[in-house]
C-alpha cells in the first residue's frame, strides 16, 4: 500500500500502471475510465465529483482530478488515510476569509484507485495540468478567472492567480517549469510560474485560445484557436504566431506531433489530420461531434460529445480501428506511461 501524501515531502509516489494506461473522465458520473495498453478495461475510480479536468504525475503515481460542480467551503469529506486531526488542521479549525462556494480537488492513486486527498479551490474547475517537475498542479476557473496553484507535496493550494478573462487550458512547459495558460476571454496565452505564482508575461493572438499541446524539443506551442476555426502554431518563447490553419466551423481538441497536427472540427462533424510541412490534410467523418482527442503511442484517441464512445484511430490515415463503449462523454484524457 502506498504511503498517504501527508507523509509531506519525503515520500515519492511510483506507480506500476502499465505503459501507455489512459484514464478517462466521465463528468457528471463521478468516474474516471481506466483503460490498459491494449484499451481493455481495468476498472473505474469512483467516488469523485463531476469530473472533468484531469492530469497525471507519473513518478507520483497520482491523478490530479477537478470537478465542475460546486459545494459550500468547509465540506470536503475526510478520504479514509487522512487521520481526524490532520484534516482539521489542513482547514484551519478556524473563520474561512474565502469565497462562499468552492470546488473539489482530488487526488488519487492511479494503480489502486484510492482516494488520497481533496482539497478545495475556488469555483469550478474546467481543465487540469501538472508541473514537469511534478512539485505543482494547476487547474483553471473559468468562471471566476483565476488560475489556482496546488502544491502537491504539501497537498494544499498556494496561490491563486489572475491570468486573464476565461482561462480554459493549462501546460507544463519543462524548460523553463512554468506552466501556459489559455485565456479565451481576451485571446491571450499567459507564462504562469508556479512557485512564486506569477504571471511572467503575455502573448496575444488572433482568436480566442482553448486546448492547446507543446512541442517541446521545436519550443512550438499548438493551439486551438475554437471559437473561429483555427489551429496556430506560436512559438513558446517569443509569442510570434508561425502559422495558421484555417479548419472553419467550431473546434475543440487538438493533438500534435513533430510533424502533424490532429483537431477535432467539431461543428463539421470531423476529425482532420494536417501535415505540419506541407498543410496537407485528413478529413475524415468517423461519428458525431468529435470532442477530446491525444495521441497515445501508436494510436489517435478521441472522444464524443453525442455518444458515449472512444474512437482508437490510425494516426496517419484516420481510419477506425476499435471503439470503447463509455458510460459518459470522455474528457481530459491522460496517459500514465
Amino acid at each position: 500500500m502506498r504511503l498517504p501524501l501527508l507523509a509531506i515531502g519525503a515520500v515519492v509516489l511510483t506507480s506500476s500502471a502499465a505503459i501507455a494506461d489512459v484514464y478517462i473522465p466521465e463528468e457528471e458520473l463521478g468516474t474516471v475510465l481506466h483503460l490498459n495498453e491494449a484499451f481493455e478495461v481495468v476498472g473505474r475510480i469512483e467516488g469523485l465529483d463531476n469530473v472533468h479536468g484531469l492530469a497525471g504525475a507519473t513518478n507520483r503515481g497520482i491523478l490530479v482530478a477537478g470537478s465542475l460542480t460546486e459545494t459550500e467551503v468547509g465540506m470536503v469529506p475526510k478520504p479514509s488515510v487522512v487521520s481526524e486531526e490532520d484534516h482539521a488542521a489542513h482547514h484551519g479549525g478556524g473563520e474561512d476569509a474565502g469565497p462562499a462556494t468552492s470546488s473539489l480537488i482530488t487526488l488519487v492513486d492511479a494503480d489502486s484507485h484510492e482516494i488520497l486527498r481533496r482539497i478545495e479551490v475556488p469555483g469550478i474547475v474546467h481543465h487540469v495540468g501538472v508541473s514537469s517537475d511534478e512539485r505543482f498542479a494547476a487547474v483553471t476557473h473559468p468562471g471566476l478567472d483565476p488560475v489556482s496553484l496546488i502544491d502537491l507535496e504539501r497537498g494544499e493550494v498556494t496561490a491563486t492567480v489572475a491570468t486573464g478573462p476565461t482561462p480554459e487550458y493549462v501546460i507544463a512547459d519543462p524548460k523553463k517549469g512554468y506552466f501556459f495558460v489559455s485565456n479565451a476571454g481576451n485571446d491571450t496565452i499567459s507564462e504562469l510560474e508556479p512557485k512564486d505564482g506569477i504571471v511572467t508575461r503575455n502573448y496575444k493572438l488572433q482568436g480566442p485560445p482553448k486546448h492547446m499541446v507543446l512541442d517541446a524539443g521545436a519550443r512550438q506551442l499548438i493551439v486551438s484557436e475554437s471559437d473561429v476555426g483555427k489551429v496556430s502554431i506560436v512559438d513558446a518563447d517569443s509569442g510570434e504566431t508561425l502559422d495558421t490553419f484555417e479548419l472553419g466551423g467550431n473546434l475543440h481538441g487538438v493533438a500534435a506531433d513533430k510533424d502533424t497536427i490532429w483537431s477535432s472540427a467539431r461543428e463539421r462533424i470531423l476529425v482532420v489530420r494536417i501535415d505540419r510541412a506541407t498543410g496537407e490534410r485528413v478529413e475524415v467523418n468517423i461519428g458525431p461531434e468529435p470532442y477530446h482527442m491525444v495521441r497515445v503511442d501508436d494510436v489517435l484517441l478521441v472522444s464524443s460529445t453525442s455518444k458515449n464512445e472512444l474512437w482508437v484511430l490510425d494516426p496517419k490515415t484516420l481510419d477506425l480501428l476499435t471503439t470503447v463503449k463509455t458510460d459518459s462523454t470522455g474528457h481530459q484524457f491522460v496517459q500514465i506511461p
